[in-house]
Order: structure tokens, then C-alpha cells, then sequence
């Protein structure tokens, strides 16, 4: 019995999360009562397949109906153990009532609460907010009340709290005789908090009418969106009015275990009574409901009778006075404790902690995918981990009603609803601490396909495109050649004609041929003395420079551009664009002051485009980069709007002879994309480029046969990752690149979910905000995270070794943060990969289509190794070790570390990926990073750098040759036909 409880709950994925109940399984439990005994194994088979296939499903972590949490093992176990022992914890002196008086001391020094605070378990946060409004009631009203009743008051109490409230405190003031009217429902404020001015509003009103305020209840999480009072100020309200202040924190108050969550409950350490329940986000089985009173003399006032049979004495088994039943209703009383105990024991608060800021993180994450898909729309503010959202559709409430049913009765996750404004809402409530990325994805991918379906949205667009077969003499190449033929023969008899040469510099460009177009544009630069009108050439020029990797050169042409016409808007994008990027390049090699010059030089040519003219999209562009680059996110933000929400399909020049194989290449505004463009070859591919953060879901997709995912940076891109999964609906072509797969590539992911790979090392990585390791309790923030010096500080973000610091004591601290961008840093563990020799070595393989390559091994005697910069280039020893790492990579990493990349990299699922990463003395991987964004550059030019390039060469045939073999696996593709074929 135990192993098939164990097994259901190990292997909970593996079956649906709640499933309509069959009418005979159901009829089963309409038969009378068992007169003749059977035999336990034969009960507990009718359990297994009666019972078990048909709970409401909490346990598994699709499950985000309601606030339910998920149950543990160990808290299964002790709820077995509190069963063996039948404790009743209403009296007597025993240890389990002991075991509940530490737990309550727990939740004394948790709060903030005195020691003169009371704590009892209970039911549920409904029992604990009926004792808490009695014990309020009694506090006002005095003792005799017990015995006269109410009746004998002539006073009208009355009591205030959101109309987000709990209906189980309506019923507390039915049960205590005030009638369910006597409870003022306030409105609330934007974020569902209750409406401060509105609430003083009510209290003065009943004031002056005779009613007699007496109880003013905050929540610390409202049941339907999870937003938090103004604690604080409800605190100080509740003084100046002499109310009793009550918080109902069911679920929300819990948030105090995380740290970075505690902060929304200032306010709570002064409550008089606080009630909240452990089998939510606290992860213990129901049930297991708690109350604190701050003055625990008024709680046993308000329930403590005296009984013949309920004698107290100072020795024996009646002593221990007082008993719990003296500060509640019930006498008969369950272990609670128990498994509450168990698992704060075993668990400790810092893991929990975790649990709870994980589900508020997935909450985000949700939030973030609804934002980014035009297809959702959120209704309320994601304040902890609820998340109210809605399929947009004319009979909007219909749609999402009919939306719940089918992801309830499909099994894969299982959201509730609620009513936001007069709106119904999906209602997704994420405590589960099993819950996880794949199963918010579940829920947004399918409550799209079912939207969709229920909608026949895009039915017009989902119609798949057959191919067309395209004429020779319509393909641009076989265009520009006849075009170019022509022109030739014009040149001959007309060899100083500038227009001829520039426009035969244009289609060389165009063909594939830089170098000869180059060599065109500087004979019409030759001509500018006569004809300084010709901007184009200049600009021109500048990008064929680029494309023949003479960047310097370019950035000359384009300041001509500038300088003779400082007024033409290409010529400032191109020099801001051109300055960018070489400040980047600058950074990287740690150029701090150069680069800032350049930035600088960048943001004036950008701003001065847009003074003439407010809305150039690429000006915009150009701007959102370098401002994101300095740290200012939100102005970021706006300008990659005006940038490209009308400019979210960027088709790419085809220069092929033959019909083209169409791709669509999704890309981040933000950066952090993976660099494959360039084996999209334009002779073969022809290339759409996809922006899905700002990509309309009316616009069709173009007709295509493959679409690569080339976002690659989990930390900077998670939002486009999203947008991107969402756009995945709208086709069935192959994927390249999963963006679920890539979002699970972050750092402290990686390091988390890899460290559990047999010969891996990976460095305990953390992400904090920058004003926690400011703070003079650093240290301790620190250590607490397991964490020692030497340490490595980085922003996230960044690659080529930018922005990424080693800190080799405390006293190091504060310099290194000065350096760093960013409102969060990543802290590392310091992995040390120095040889016998005293040098780090960082190897990098790329791993293609199943397959692992070797790319290079950089050699050096400092920690940050930058490759092509290391000791390389002078060093011919150091070469040769890289040459015959290339030559015989197992060989030279060993079978052990072989094993291990190969689990690197089944467990992250990419198809283009790299790692990079040293050796210790046992022949272990120490991971350094293993992700999407990793490049592959050709060996620079020079004999040195001769022995790489059959090493690139195999590199950049796999990818291709996974490209074309990819885009063959189908037909070609328009939108998916989700409606029509469902």
C-alpha cells in the first residue's frame, strides 16, 4: 500500500490531473453499508481503482485550480505516524501537544508575534477566522457575552474588509450572531487592495449613523487574485479607530518564509489575530490550518469552560493545563502538528522560502506569456501566484467558461475561474511546488489551440499554402545578372559614368561578389570631386566594407557620409549603428573608456534622426539598442516599440538561382540571439525574420518549411522565449531550437538541473538583487546561499566575458558591484580549472543534431579566458594542445568527461548548443556555460589559425547539413490549420 501511494506520487506526470468520474465508478458508492468483513487487500484494490484515478488532482502539478497545495512524501508519511499514535490533542499532558506548543512558538517568532501570542491548530483558515472574529467579539463586548448572548447588547457591531475578502468571514460574523450585513464590503484599489479612503469613508459613516465599529479585517493574498492589503496602514488605521485587527493570510502570509516576497507583508507582525493555512503554499496534506492571537488570555476567555470531566491537576495525565480545547470549540482534536513539524524539520523554511518564490517566479512567467500573446489578455495584476487572464473573443465569457471545461476534462492541467469586473476569468493559482515551466506552457499552448478552435479565429489564414513553383527569369539573381550583363556593356563605351558604377557595385553586392563591388564603390568615390551628390555611394561602400570584415574602413565611409550631408537619415543609422557595434567589441576587450566614447558618439546619431524625423523605425532601433546597453530598460523598451510593432516580419534578400527553401528565423529585439544566420545561406534559403515579441497573430506567417529558433539567451531573452512558444501554435512545421528548451538553459537552471549528471561539476549559481548584496547583511545573504570567496559576479546578459568579475574577498565587494550594470547580478561559485602548469584552460564543443564537435581550447594564466585573445597567438605550445584537441577530442578530455557531455547534452534537448567548460584532476566537466548563444567564427586569416579550420569546416556542414535535411521533412508551410482539422 505505501509503495503504490509512493509510486502514484513519484510518477504523478504520468496521469491526467482530474478526469470526469464514469457513472458506474460512481454508482459504487451508493451501496449500502457492508454488513460482512473483506479483506484489506481486496478494500484497498477497490481504492486503487476507484478512489485514487478519481481525486481532485492537487497533487500533480497541473493542477492550478483553486489554492490547493501539493502534499509531500514526508508529509505523507507523518500523517501515517499521527494515525499509528490516534493522539486527541484536546487535552491532557502528552508530548504531541508539546510537539503543536513548538510549532506555535515557531510561528511566534516567524510573525513577529509576542510571547504572550496563542496559537492553535485548526481545520482550515475558515474555523481559524470564525475563532478570531468570536475572540474579537468577546474582546469588545467583555466575557458575560458567552452567557447573555447578544441579544443583551444593545450596541450594533459592525466590521470592514475588502470586497475581496474570503465569504468565510461573512459566515463567521452569521455564526457569531451579527448577522452576515453587519460585515462592510469596501471596495478596492487598482491592485484589488482594499480602498484605504473608502474603508475611513465607511468607518466614520457608521459612526455617525450609531453603529459601533469593532473589527477591521486585512488579507494577505485575496482568493481571487492574490493581492495584499496595505497591512501597514490597516494596522495603523485599526489603532487610531481602537478596532481589532484580523489578517486572513490563508495562503499569502506564508510569503514571509521568502525573502524576497516578505517585504509585501510589512505590516502583518502587528495583527491581533492572524489566520493562515499550511496545506497551501506551506506543502503540508490537508488539513492543517493555523490561528495566532496576539494576546492569548483573550482566546482562552473567549472558549475556555470548566468541566467535571475536564478537571485539571497539577500531576498525572490531567495536568498541562491549559489544553487547546481551552482556545477553540473543538475538544476532539487531530495530530495536525505532526505532519506540520515533520515538515518544517526536514524541509527547513529556506526551502519552502524557495517554493514559494519559485511559484510567484512561474506566476511571472505566465504573466509574461499572456503579455506577449494578443490572443490573451491579463484582467488583474500578478501580485503573488495567481493569474487571472482570458481568451479575447466577442462572447468572451462563454469562450473562457467553455475553455476551463476542456483543460479540466483533457487532464493535462487544470485551471479554475473567477469573476474580474463582471468579466470571467481563467484563474490559474500556482502552488504546487512540483509545478513547473512545461506545465504553464501546457496551459497557455492549450487554452490557444482550444480559443482558437472555439473561435475559428484565423481560419482564414489557417489554410497551408501549397508551393507554387517559381519562374527562372522572376528570381531576383537571374534578374540582377541579365541586369549586370547589360550594364557592362554600358561601361565600356562609358567608363566615368558614376550612376553605371555605382548601380554594377550595387548588383555585385547583391551577387555575392563584396570584394569587386567594394573595388566599384571607391572608383565612384574617385569620381565624388565632380559629383559630391552621391550620398548612396558612401553608404554603400561602408556596407560592403562590413561584409569584407573591414569594419574600421566602413565607419570611415559612413563619417564621410555624415559629414558631407549631415542631414541624410541612412548615413546617422549607419555611423550610430557602426559605432555600437565596435563599442561592444571595445567592452569585450575590456576597452572600458573607448567603448563609453563610442556609445556616446552612437546615442547623439540616433537622437539626431530622430529630430529629423520622430518616427524612423530604425533610428528607434538603433536607440533601444545602445540605451539598453546603459541600464535604462524602460525608455529601452519604448523606442523597441516604435521600432517594430509594425515591422515584425523582416524578409531577408534570396540570391539562389532555384526556387528557395523558405525559413523563418524567430529573433529578440532585446539581443541574446543565436548566431545562425549565417548558415542560412541566401543562395539556398530564403529567410524570414520573425520578431515574436511584437509579431500580430492576423498577419499571416510567410509560407515556409522550417522555422529556427535563433533566441539563445534564457536571462536576457525570456520574454521573447515566450512570445516565441505562443507563435509555435500558429504552425506545424519542424523547430529548431525549442524555446522551452532554451528557457531551461539559464545559468542557475543549468547549474541546478546538470549538477545531478555523473561526472559534472557545476558552480552554485544564484541570481540576487543588486540592493542584497549591497546591504550590510551581504554577508550573511551570502554565506546563506552556500556561498565563499573567491566568487564570480556577473550582469546578466552579457557574453565575451563583459561585465563578469572575479571577488576574492568581502572587502572586494562593493568595487565589483560599482562596475556592474544591472538591478540583478548573478553570483557564482568559482570553479578552479588551472592545470599542473598553473593555466586555465576553457574548452568549447558545439553540439549539432545529436552530435558533439570540438571548436577550440583557449589557454591562459588568468580565470577569464577570452578566446582568440588568450595565450594563443604567440604561443606555439599552447597551440599545439589546442590542435590536437581538435585532432582527437576523446582522447584528450577522457572517457569520463566524454560521458559526460554526451549527458550535458541529452538532458538540455538543443539542437544547436555549445558548451564550454574545464577539466579537473579526476577527469571531471566543470561547466562553465551550456546554452544556444555560443559562436562558431571562422579561423582569422592568418597560418597561424591554419589547423582550426577543418574543425570549423566540420562544424558548419552539420549545421547546414541538419538545415537542408530539417526543411525536407515536410511540405511547405502556411499558418497551422488548428480550427479546420480539430
Amino acid at each position: 500500500m505505501l509503495d503504490d501511494i509512493l509510486d502514484y506520487t513519484k510518477n504523478i506526470r504520468q496521469r491526467p490531473v482530474w478526469q470526469p468520474i464514469p457513472d458506474e465508478v460512481r454508482q459504487r458508492f451508493r451501496s449500502a453499508i457492508p454488513v460482512q468483513a473483506s479483506s484489506l487487500a481486496e478494500v484497498h484494490r477497490e481504492f486503487m481503482q476507484y478512489i485514487l484515478p478519481f481525486a481532485a488532482g492537487n497533487v500533480h502539478p497541473g493542477f492550478m485550480g483553486w489554492v490547493h497545495g501539493g502534499g509531500t512524501p514526508v508529509g505523507m508519511l507523518a500523517e501515517m505516524l499521527a494515525a499509528g499514535l490516534n493522539a486527541n490533542l484536546g487535552g491532557r499532558d502528552q508530548i504531541p501537544i508539546e510537539v503543536e506548543r513548538q510549532v506555535a512558538r515557531w510561528m511566534r517568532a516567524i510573525f513577529g508575534f509576542p510571547e504572550s501570542a496563542a496559537g492553535l491548530f485548526v481545520t482550515g483558515t475558515s474555523m481559524a477566522n470564525f475563532i478570531a472574529v468570536v475572540v474579537a467579539r468577546d474582546a469588545e463586548l467583555g466575557c458575560d457575552v458567552r452567557r447573555e448572548g447578544m441579544a443583551a447588547r444593545p450596541m450594533r457591531l459592525t466590521a470592514y474588509a475588502s470586497t475581496a475578502v474570503h465569504g468565510c468571514v461573512g459566515k463567521a460574523m452569521d455564526l457569531c450572531g451579527f448577522g452576515s450585513d453587519a460585515l462592510r464590503l469596501v471596495p478596492t484599489d487598482s491592485r484589488r487592495r482594499i480602498d484605504l479612503i473608502a474603508l475611513q469613508n465607511a468607518i466614520s459613516k457608521d459612526r455617525e449613523a450609531g453603529f459601533h465599529p469593532f473589527l477591521l479585517v486585512g488579507t494577505a493574498g485575496t482568493v481571487d487574485t492574490g493581492a495584499i492589503d496595505d497591512l501597514a496602514r490597516l494596522a495603523e488605521l485599526a489603532r487610531s479607530e481602537k478596532l481589532w485587527f484580523h489578517i486572513d493570510g490563508a495562503y499569502g502570509a506564508l510569503a514571509r518564509l521568502a525573502p524576497d516576497l516578505a517585504p509585501k507583508l510589512r505590516g502583518i507582525e502587528r495583527a491581533d489575530s492572524l489566520a493562515f493555512d499550511f496545506h497551501k503554499w506551506g506543502q503540508v496534506p490537508y488539513d492543517a490550518g493555523f490561528l495566532l492571537v496576539r494576546d492569548g488570555a483573550l482566546q482562552k476567555n473567549a472558549f475556555a469552560a470548566s468541566s467535571s470531566y475536564l478537571r485539571r491537576e497539577t500531576r498525572g495525565l490531567a495536568a498541562g493545563s491549559p489544553w487547546p480545547c481551552d482556545y477553540g470549540p473543538d475538544l476532539s482534536r487531530g495530530f495536525r502538528a505532526l505532519k506540520t513539524w515533520f515538515t518544517l524539520k526536514v524541509y527547513g523554511t529556506e526551502a519552502l522560502g524557495a517554493v514559494i518564490s519559485r511559484t510567484c517566479a512561474l506566476a511571472r512567467y505566465l504573466q509574461h506569456r499572456i503579455t506577449s500573446t494578443p490572443e490573451l489578455e491579463l484582467l488583474a495584476p500578478v501580485e503573488l501566484n495567481i493569474v487571472c487572464f482570458r481568451y479575447r473573443a466577442d462572447d468572451a465569457n462563454r469562450v473562457n467558461r467553455r475553455i476551463v471545461v476542456e483543460l479540466q476534462e483533457s487532464g493535462s492541467v487544470a485551471p479554475s475561474t473567477t469573476v474580474i469586473d463582471g468579466q470571467l476569468a481563467i484563474r490559474a493559482a500556482i502552488v504546487n511546488h512540483r509545478t513547473g515551466q512545461r506545465e504553464i506552457d501546457s496551459l497557455v499552448d492549450t487554452t490557444l489551440a482550444l480559443g482558437r478552435n472555439l473561435t475559428n479565429a484565423n481560419l482564414a489564414n489557417a489554410k497551408v499554402r501549397a508551393p507554387q513553383p517559381i519562374a527562372a527569369d522572376t528570381l531576383p539573381r537571374v534578374r540582377w545578372e541579365t541586369e549586370l550583363h547589360q550594364l557592362e556593356s554600358q561601361l565600356q563605351s562609358d567608363p566615368d559614368s558614376v550612376d553605371l558604377r555605382f548601380r554594377r557595385a550595387f548588383l555585385l553586392l547583391e551577387l555575392g561578389r563584396p570584394v569587386d563591388a567594394r573595388n566599384d564603390y571607391i572608383k565612384v568615390l574617385q569620381a565624388l570631386e565632380r559629383q559630391p551628390y552621391h550620398v548612396a555611394a558612401l553608404n554603400n561602400l561602408g556596407r560592403t566594407l562590413v561584409a569584407t570584415g573591414h569594419r574600421s574602413a566602413a565607419r570611415l565611409a559612413y563619417k564621410e557620409a555624415v559629414a558631407r550631408h549631415p542631414s541624410d537619415l541612412p548615413s546617422r543609422i549607419n555611423l550610430g549603428m557602426s559605432l555600437f557595434e565596435e563599442s561592444e567589441m571595445l567592452e569585450a576587450q575590456e576597452k572600458t573608456a573607448e567603448a563609453q566614447q563610442l556609445m556616446r558618439e552612437a546615442r547623439d546619431h540616433f537622437e539626431h534622426a530622430l529630430r529629423l524625423r520622430a518616427d524612423h523605425e530604425k533610428a528607434h532601433e538603433g536607440l533601444s539598442y545602445v540605451l539598453g546597453h546603459l541600464g535604462k530598460s524602460e525608455k529601452a523598451a519604448w523606442h523597441r516599440r516604435q521600432a517594430f510593432q509594425n515591422r515584425y516580419i523582416i524578409p531577408l534578400p534570396y540570391r539562389g538561382r532555384h526556387s528557395p527553401v523558405p525559413v523563418l528565423m524567430l529573433s529578440s529585439t532585446t539581443g541574446g540571439n543565436v548566431h545562425l544566420q549565417k548558415f542560412l545561406h541566401d543562395q539556398v534559403f530564403h529567410t524570414f525574420v520573425v520578431l515574436p515579441e511584437f509579431y500580430d497573430v492576423n498577419t499571416p506567417l510567410p509560407a515556409h518549411q522550417l522555422v529556427v529558433n535563433g533566441i539563445g539567451d534564457a536571462e536576457m531573452s525570456a520574454g521573447a522565449l515566450t512570445a516565441a512558444q505562443s507563435l509555435l501554435a500558429l504552425t506545424t512545421a519542424p523547430v529548431l531550437n525549442s524555446p522551452v528548451a532554451v528557457l531551461a538553459t539559464s545559468r542557475s537552471n543549468n547549474a541546478k538541473r546538470l549538477s545531478l549528471l555523473p561526472g559534472v561539476v557545476t558552480p552554485l549559481t544564484v541570481t540576487l538583487p543588486r540592493e542584497r548584496l549591497c546591504d550590510s547583511n551581504a554577508a550573511t545573504t551570502l554565506a546563506g546561499h552556500g556561498f565563499g570567496f573567491p566568487l564570480l559576479l556577473r550582469a546578466p546578459g552579457f557574453h565575451t566575458g563583459l561585465h563578469f568579475l572575479q571577488v576574492d574577498n568581502f572587502e572586494g565587494l562593493p568595487a565589483a558591484l560599482a562596475e556592474l550594470p544591472g538591478r540583478e547580478l548573478i553570483v557564482m561559485q568559482y570553479l578552479d580549472a588551472r592545470g599542473a602548469d598553473g593555466k586555465t584552460r576553457k574548452y568549447r564543443v558545439m553540439l549539432v543534431d545529436g552530435q558533439i564537435f570540438p571548436l577550440h581550447v583557449a589557454i591562459s594564466s588568468h580565470w577569464k579566458i577570452h578566446y582568440f585573445t588568450a595565450e594563443m597567438a604567440d604561443n606555439p605550445e599552447n597551440r599545439a594542445e589546442d590542435a590536437a584537441f581538435l585532432e582527437d577530442m576523446p582522447a584528450v578530455l577522457g572517457p569520463l568527461a566524454m560521458n559526460a557531455l554526451k549527458q550535458i547534452q541529452s538532458t538540455l534537448a538543443l539542437d544547436y548548443a555549445g558548451i564550454d567548460f574545464g577539466l579537473n584532476a579526476k577527469g571531471e566537466v566543470l561547466l562553465f556555460e551550456a546554452n544556444a548563444t555560443m559562436v562558431v567564427n571562422p579561423p582569422e586569416p592568418d597560418e597561424r589559425w591554419k589547423y582550426r579550420r577543418p574543425a570549423y569546416d566540420q562544424i558548419r556542414r552539420a549545421v547546414q547539413r541538419m538545415l537542408i535535411e530539417r526543411s525536407r521533412a515536410t511540405q511547405l508551410r502556411g499558418p497551422l490549420m488548428a480550427a479546420a482539422s480539430t
